[in-house]
């Protein structure tokens, strides 16, 4: 197992990781790193006995994440089987920082209720409104869907929801790291659009929405609600037009940047699948208030 730079917190994890990998003659002096209030609940042979037998499902101890504070240490580590589970570790903060508590759980823990399906075909949802809609205003950064989106949704009283915003909230929490932050944005917009939905309330999404998996999953939620579904695809025709809005906006949104990257949307513009029967095209090289019109008479429509 590797090892990282010493604290207090950080190195009773690596004590209890040194267990989870099998380490001989491991645990010992379990009765001096261990708490009496933990000692109070789990004895120390006890906690020996759990953390040898869960070796098996993790020994050689693979690290794939690490969070350290001063009496807190929290570790992701990989399974043999590929999932990941986390293991905390909270010290005393009065020396020698023995361990207080510590657990071991799945990053997605098991008696959570199931996430949503990547098909809403027979999924049950309570009764909803037939009068709703589920838009999605689609296409890559700087070509105008979040201009246009925000006043469909101002012009007819619907609420929008964007990408940009979820993912700029989640940045004080390390979001910028996260491996997929785009399927993240997609989880939160399709739960957001379940409940609006299930309320018998319109929703629009504001969402690159390039992965034709996720088009099927909200045109099905949309489906299964008996809510109408509408899309609206924004393009720029003119490249200079769109890499100007792109590396020259200012939007103010908390936690996220506002200049683009051009060769990453010109690569998105390359591979961007085409959408298909319910979709309209908006040129937003046109006039504001003609695309507008047209965008309202297709959600309406």
């Amino acid at each position: 197992m590797q090892r990282f730079a010493a604290g207090p917190a950080l190195a009773r994890l690596e004590w209890i990781l040194d267990g989870l990998d099998g380490k001989p003659g491991w645990g010992a002096d379990a009765s001096n790193v261990l708490a009496a209030a933990f000692t109070a609940v789990v004895t120390p042979e006890r906690y020996v006995e759990v953390t040898r037998g869960r070796a098996a499902h993790y020994a050689p101890v693979v690290v794939v994440g690490l969070d350290v504070d001063e009496t807190t240490a929290r570790a992701r580590i990989r399974r043999h089987d590929g999932t990941v589970d986390v293991v905390t570790c909270v010290v005393e903060a009065a020396q020698p920082h023995r361990i207080a508590s510590t657990w071991v759980i799945g990053r997605v823990p098991t008696d959570l209720t199931p996430r949503l399906p990547a098909d809403f075909t027979g999924h049950d949802l309570p009764s909803a409104a037939t009068d709703a809609r589920l838009v999605v205003f689609s296409g890559v950064p700087g070509s105008g869907k979040s201009t246009l989106a925000d006043a469909a949704g101002a012009e007819l009283g619907i609420p929008v929801f964007a990408t940009d915003w979820l993912l700029g909230a989640l940045t004080p929490f390390g979001g910028r790291h996260f491996d997929d932050p785009l399927e993240m944005a997609e989880e939160v917009l399709t739960t957001l659009a379940l409940r609006q939905l299930v309320a018998g309330q319109s929703v629009i999404l504001d969402h690159p929405t390039e992965r034709v998996a996720t088009r099927q999953r909200w045109r099905s939620l949309a489906r299964r609600a008996g809510a109408e579904f509408r899309v609206v695809v924004c393009q720029c025709s003119d490249p200079e037009v769109h890499r100007g809005r792109l590396e020259g906006r200012s939007r103010g949104i908390p936690g996220w940047h506002d200049a683009g990257d051009w060769s990453d949307v010109r690569r998105r513009l390359a591979s961007f699948p085409s959408w298909h029967g319910e979709a309209l095209s908006v040129d937003t090289v046109r006039p504001h208030e003609l695309s507008l019109a047209a965008v309202v008479r297709h959600i309406t429509g």
